[in-house]
């Protein structure tokens, strides 16, 4: 038996393994992030399942520790990544598409559900198809693909 190597997240409420009994993994993940609607699905996130460890005994008080997430809709998301880094500090970052300019304060707005509102940069607004990639990468390496920009987000305030 196979085991499965990464969980996906629907709103941080619903988890299940990433399998590819259906479609491919790539197919699978293209999906998932073309059925978010930005009310009743406005998140989808993917993160490596812990080692030894069975789907139905994962802590998700302890789990993930680093992710790739969306949130929005099929037709306008932003992408963050929480990593991990070599100091053992936990940081997360916009992700971008190759070439934008991060010139002045971002001028673009994502929403979902509740009246939540994230302005990124134009070249930080993705849509599923273009989302699937990076997500794709990011199940294949635990990285997002070295071509896409990470702008680190400052969490300070809220320490």
């Amino acid at each position: 038996m196979t085991r499965d190597t990464h969980i996906t997240s629907i709103n941080w409420a619903s988890h299940m393994p990433l399998v590819d009994a259906v479609r491919s993994h790539h197919d699978q993940i293209q999906r998932d992030l073309g059925l978010l609607d930005g009310q009743k699905r406005w998140s989808y996130a993917l993160w490596r399942a812990p080692l030894d460890v069975d789907f139905w005994d994962i802590d998700h008080s302890q789990w993930p520790k680093s992710f790739l997430q969306s949130g929005g809709a099929a037709d306008r998301m932003m992408l963050e990544v929480r990593y991990i880094e070599d100091d053992g500090a936990q940081r997360q970052y916009v992700v971008g598409r190759p070439g934008g300019d991060y010139l002045g304060e971002p001028s673009e707005t994502v929403s979902w559900t509740g009246g939540r509102e994230f302005h990124v940069y134009p070249n930080e607004v993705f849509t599923a198809d273009e989302a699937t990639d990076v997500f794709y990468g990011y199940f294949q390496n635990d990285r997002v693909p070295d071509e896409y920009p990470l702008r680190r987000l400052d969490f300070s305030a809220y320490e």
